[in-house]
């Protein structure tokens, strides 16, 4: 959403608040008007987006729009970030309430998210899109041997995914495996400038993917950039490591 789109929905939350309230204390009451007010802005602003989420396929997988900002958790969590800043509402505050409460709800979504494609993927060795995903879990867990682990299952059923074969070659460079990175993201970078990229693909287990997964995003530029980080810890290996290993070794 853009930035003058945000401050016009905050001001609208703004004013039907104070329309509503003759105190505009900031109080744990106000919290859950707030979100109540949001919700009916939001559901009337975005009719579209809000048969989008409505209509969203039913999965197993955890689902970050079955979040639940009304409860007494949430509540005191927002309120507790904020009551000795603010004594009243106002449209910064609802700002920051918002902002904060989807940092909230991702987090709680991410670590739900990560537990269910951990449990989930090892009875699916099969299936390329969930060991992609797993792929990714566990290289944002910094696990990269585990990642590598994953996403050689993905490669072996789409060798032509630039995507897997970049996010291969990002593991490798963690692990210390400079020479092999390198060779894959080429490989990547063949994929995406010749137009032979093959996306993930879905299998036949739809009902387990989420509707919102968390995947590793990657172009030509990325791949690039990681090729040129490549050759500075090369340079940096040649220009300051090596001549200390030699200068110990006598």
């Amino acid at each position: 959403m853009k930035k003058t789109d945000i401050d016009k929905t905050i001001n609208e939350i703004y004013f039907i608040f104070c329309s509503r309230n003759y105190n505009i204390s900031f109080t744990l009451e106000s919290v859950n008007n707030l979100f109540e007010i949001g919700n009916e802005v939001f559901q009337k602003n975005n009719p579209e987006e809000v048969e989008r989420i409505a209509n969203r396929p039913k999965t197993k997988a955890p689902d970050l729009f079955d979040d639940e900002p009304f409860s007494l958790e949430r509540t005191l969590q927002i309120y507790s970030k904020f009551e000795g800043q603010y004594s009243e509402i106002n449209p910064d505050l609802i700002h920051r309430i918002f902002e904060l409460n989807s940092k909230l709800a991702w987090d709680n979504y991410r670590k739900k998210y990560y537990q269910y494609i951990k449990d989930v993927v090892p009875q699916y060795p099969e299936d390329e899109y969930l060991n992609y995903l797993a792929a990714v879990v566990y290289f944002e867990e910094h696990n990269f041997q585990k990642s590598l682990e994953y996403i050689n299952l993905a490669v072996l059923r789409n060798p032509s995914c630039a995507v897997y074969i970049h996010l291969k070659a990002s593991a490798l460079m963690q692990n210390g495996d400079m020479e092999k990175a390198r060779t894959y993201l080429y490989q990547a970078l063949f994929l995406v400038e010749l137009q032979h990229d093959v996306p993930p693909k879905h299998g036949l287990n739809k009902k387990l993917y989420p509707n919102y997964p968390i995947e590793f995003h990657t172009n030509a530029d990325v791949m690039r950039t990681d090729l040129r980080k490549l050759d500075n810890v090369e340079r940096n290996f040649k220009h300051s490591i090596m001549p200390l290993i030699n200068s110990t070794s006598y």
